[in-house]
């Protein structure tokens, strides 16, 4: 896990994350949706983890499962 941590994103490349697009639902609702470039150092670390864990086959799981993750660690912290 350590190997991991020391190569992930450096802060110049989160500007790649905030590509967003507005969509429309069939309900007529406007949403927001999110592209997420998986290159550089993210690309390091999402090969690692689908190299090393089975539960994983491709990014798009890894992403899913890190941004649940993540919403219940901050929501977890907001709880305190």
């Amino acid at each position: 896990m350590d190997l991991i941590l020391d190569i992930l994103i450096p802060k110049n490349s989160l500007d790649k994350l905030n590509l967003t697009e507005i969509f429309v639902e069939w309900g007529g609702e406007k949403v927001q949706g999110l592209t997420i470039i998986v290159d550089g150092k993210l690309k390091q670390v999402m090969d690692i983890i689908v190299e090393k864990n089975e539960d994983y086959s491709n990014y798009t799981e890894v992403v899913r499962d890190a941004l649940f993750e993540g919403i219940n660690n901050i929501i977890n912290k907001i709880k305190k």
